[in-house]
């Protein structure tokens, strides 16, 4: 008895690559560790936080404008931030829309 030779079920699907964005030049490695300690010894508080009349420690050096969208990486172009404002601004960024407390009865708070 002959074995018969199955036809392939899957066919080939042409792709197109899509062009990506030319990013800024980054500081990366042991130069930008050293930076980010930096930055955050002189400017310990979160400016954002400062803002709103509260005061929390900075964990994040952020780009003012985000390097994804063609700000310089420079320490002009830095800000200290908490985490909770490095999430919103970042989302921001993205152009992420924020996400609606919803209550109880199940509709969109505020």
């Amino acid at each position: 008895m002959k074995l018969s030779t199955l036809k392939p079920r899957l066919s080939t699907v042409v792709t197109q690559r899509i062009p990506t964005q030319q990013g800024t030049e980054r500081l990366r490695g042991r130069a930008a560790v050293d930076r980010r300690r930096r930055w955050l010894d002189a400017h310990p508080l979160c400016c954002m936080c400062q803002a709103e009349g509260r005061v929390r420690a900075a964990t994040v050096p952020d780009h003012i404008i985000a390097l994804v969208n063609g700000g310089p990486d420079t320490e002009d172009n830095l800000q200290s931030l908490c985490d909770e404002h490095h999430r919103i601004k970042t989302a921001k960024d993205l152009g992420y829309k924020p996400k609606p407390t919803i209550g109880p009865d199940g509709w969109p708070i505020g």
